[in-house]
């Protein structure tokens, strides 16, 4: 289960070595700019298809502005930041600009909102990184990654980022009514993380027998 997932994860990450990373000097050397662009162009365009997805089969699970029992798009957060590290964490901004309703002026909680969208996953995953239970799983190639640390990285991820929002809403008149739905927005993010995880371990499964 989930094959598939973790060998996308080994490949991309097993020709930067164990000990490599998507630093800020890779990010910036001139022959990996394109190909980091890529990445969070093909991060912000899964974002926005999920979303819509989303919109079309669970609308009626919405609860308030960004708040829903069911939301798709949240399981591409700690995913991105697996594969592709910050410009995963650049393309969750990008989708998030892309999906966020639009108001009549741009404020500092839209702002926000879109920041924390790419940086609370890869703030997170950092975190991990730094716990010598984790820290195994979670080199560059991730070579030993298990199902049990996507599932806590999904989840941490899902916590830190219902908190963060709820507090953002707040600062918002648009989306003043969605600031205190912490445990809505905890609950949909993390059905859908766990709903799309099911559907890949599926897909992989489908993937594996045909491949046979």
């Amino acid at each position: 289960m989930f094959r598939l997932l973790f060998v996308i994860i080994i490949k991309l990450h097993g020709d930067k070595g164990r000990n490599g990373t998507f630093n800020l000097i890779n990010l910036v050397m001139p022959q990996r700019i394109l190909l980091n662009s890529v990445y969070s162009m093909i991060v912000a365009l899964v974002w926005t298809a999920l979303f819509h997805l989303n919109d079309f089969f669970f609308n009626a699970a919405e609860v308030a502005p960004l708040v829903s029992l069911i939301f798709l798009p949240a399981v591409l957060r700690p995913v991105a930041v697996l594969l592709f590290g910050i410009p995963g964490a650049v393309g969750l901004m990008l989708g998030s600009a892309l999906t966020i309703p639009i108001t009549e002026t741009l404020n500092v909680s839209l702002v926000l909102t879109i920041l924390s969208n790419g940086l609370v996953a890869w703030v997170v995953l950092a975190f991990m990184r730094l716990m010598p239970i984790y820290r195994s799983e979670l080199t560059a190639d991730m070579s030993g990654l298990t199902l049990r640390t996507v599932i806590v990285l999904a989840s941490l991820t899902a916590l830190v980022s219902s908190l963060t929002n709820s507090f953002i809403f707040s600062l918002s008149p648009d989306l003043s009514e969605s600031s205190g739905l912490i445990l809505f927005m905890l609950v949909g993010d993390t059905i859908g993380a766990l709903l799309m995880l099911y559907l890949l371990s599926i897909f992989s499964q489908l993937v594996s027998k045909h491949f046979r």
